[in-house]
């Protein structure tokens, strides 16, 4: 009845030697439709739409299950409308723009089994309600059931790890404190730390980067400490968004021979994503040689979501391991996940990955702002392929505000107005809707950023433009820090009121 869905046995073989990444049981929940007519023939996106609306209003009422869940949930219903569309195999609508994984988005949430039965019931109403075949609840209510489960992380009560949950923020100060001593390779103190709080290894997440930091860093003690008390040697962390590497490969990064030697005689496992991820194109040559569809394989790492070796060598930077994986894909079909690939090659200024992947047919269509507008041979690449800043007023955050340290950059702000951003594009402030909107030139004058005013000002950015709330780029200056040099940013939005030979318009509002 419901065509393309993967049986057990094709999943398990997708995985096979590849389960020591993997961070979230039940892999055969995790991307159970895709290639499937599941999603057309439950009715598209209107019954996802109607689905996710009717399971957040019974999550809204539910007192015990509203407080593990953000103090807006907008976005979240968003996103979760977006997670359901590809879930049963629609368009990849979630997994080109999430950020973590299934198993880190909800670690530190403290979900038990009985919180787990909570949501399923509301599931199991919203499902009811909205999709019409009873052969099609029955089977989404089933991977459904096994994803919740799988989910599941704590007893009866919450350990103190999770007691003081906020949402992916790590809160429980001795676990924060063992990163530190991690990282600096105290393994006396971090000893003593895990004999008075044992339960700051009860986050498998956790405990990956406490082993990837001391490997990184050479901590062999620390390393070594870790794996008396039971810490899985082939369990990958983040070294970026979704690029999972494995101890042994953060060994083989830093060249940390003595600590390699250690992982191995620990059971420490070799995998294309590692091969991939350092340029080993020998090894990578043998992989594909024993399984030439691996190059495409999702890391189980990530669960849900769609990372294959072809990322972790673009995230290496490793020209010739990428190209390798892409010989052995054939021309008729798609690169998974070649969209992200792309931006993470644009990213990191490559022409040469670039190319190899523009070449395999990838759109550069919704890459988006970077500072990629400023590569000189990289820019004109990306554009005659379709690349340009898009109207979401997404560069707005990467350009005119102070956040991350950002300086006052007009060369970059003049090359994203060049390849599409445009001074009447607005940023979402805050959280959900509440904030409203706000153009560039009032996060700049917040900022301090005097040149970038200018810049705008000069393509025509109006001082006088109001946000959703009414308030004008001087306004937004009221609330600046006072690092701000608030006289230079006035004289800047000043320089544009009275051009020669026009009249001159009322000056902004000021503090």
């Amino acid at each position: 009845m419901f065509e393309g869905i993967p049986t057990l046995a094709a999943l398990c073989a997708m995985f096979e030697g590849m389960e020591h990444r993997r961070l979230l049981a039940q892999a055969e929940a995790h991307r159970p439709f895709v290639g499937s007519s599941l999603f057309e023939q439950v009715g598209g996106s209107a019954t996802v739409s109607a689905l996710v609306a009717r399971l957040y209003d019974g999550i809204e009422s539910d007192r015990e299950l509203r407080p593990l869940f953000g103090r807006d949930l907008t976005l979240e219903r968003e996103s979760q409308r977006r997670f359901f569309s590809e879930w049963l195999g629609g368009e990849r609508e979630y997994s080109d723009r999430a950020h973590l994984p299934l198993k880190h988005r909800h670690d530190l949430i403290p979900i038990t089994r009985a919180l787990a039965a909570r949501w399923l019931g509301h599931f199991r109403h919203a499902l009811d309600a909205s999709i019409q075949l009873p052969k099609a609840r029955t089977l989404i209510f089933e991977k459904a059931r096994l994803l919740a489960m799988a989910l599941v992380n704590e007893s009866d009560e919450p350990s103190r790890l999770r007691a003081k949950h906020h949402g992916t923020c790590l809160r429980y100060l001795p676990a924060i404190e063992s990163l530190t001593l991690a990282r600096r390779g105290d393994e006396p103190a971090l000893r003593r730390l895990l004999q008075e709080a044992p339960e700051v290894l009860a986050s498998q997440p956790h405990v990956a980067s406490l082993l990837q930091l001391a490997v990184l860093g050479g901590r062999r003690e620390v390393v070594q400490l870790l794996i008396a008390h039971g810490v899985d040697v082939n369990k990958p962390a983040a070294i970026e968004e979704l690029i999972f590497i494995t101890p042994l490969c953060a060994a083989r990064a830093k060249r940390r021979k003595e600590i390699e030697v250690l992982l191995l005689e620990h059971g420490a496992k070799e995998d294309i994503f590692s091969h991939a991820y350092l340029g080993d194109v020998p090894r990578v040559t043998l992989d594909l040689k024993d399984d030439p569809n691996a190059s495409q394989q999702v890391d189980p790492a990530v669960d849900a979501l769609a990372i294959t070796p072809i990322h972790h060598a673009v995230a290496g930077t490793r020209v010739d391991a990428l190209r390798a994986l892409l010989s052995v894909v054939s021309s008729n079909d798609g690169i998974v996940g070649g969209e992200r690939a792309l931006r993470a090659a644009a990213e990191r200024g490559s022409v040469d990955l670039a190319t190899l992947l523009l070449d395999r047919g990838v759109k550069a269509t919704s890459i988006g702002a970077g500072r990629w507008v400023l590569h000189p041979k990289l820019a004109p690449l990306l554009s005659e392929a379709g690349a340009s800043v898009d109207r979401s007023g997404a560069w707005i955050g990467l350009s005119c505000t102070g956040n991350q340290g950002r300086k006052d950059d007009p060369e970059y702000v003049t090359a994203l107005l060049a390849h599409g951003a445009r001074v009447d594009d607005k940023r979402m402030v805050g959280q959900g809707n509440e904030g409203g909107r706000a153009t560039a030139l009032h996060y700049a004058s917040k900022a301090g950023f005097s040149k970038t005013i200018a810049v705008l000002l000069r393509a025509g950015a109006d001082p006088n433009a109001v946000d959703d709330n009414g308030l004008t780029p001087g306004d937004w200056l009221k609330s600046a820090a006072k690092s701000v040099d608030r006289n230079a940013v006035l004289r800047a939005l000043d320089a544009s009121l009275a051009p020669t030979g026009a009249a001159t318009p009322s000056p902004p509002r000021r503090p």
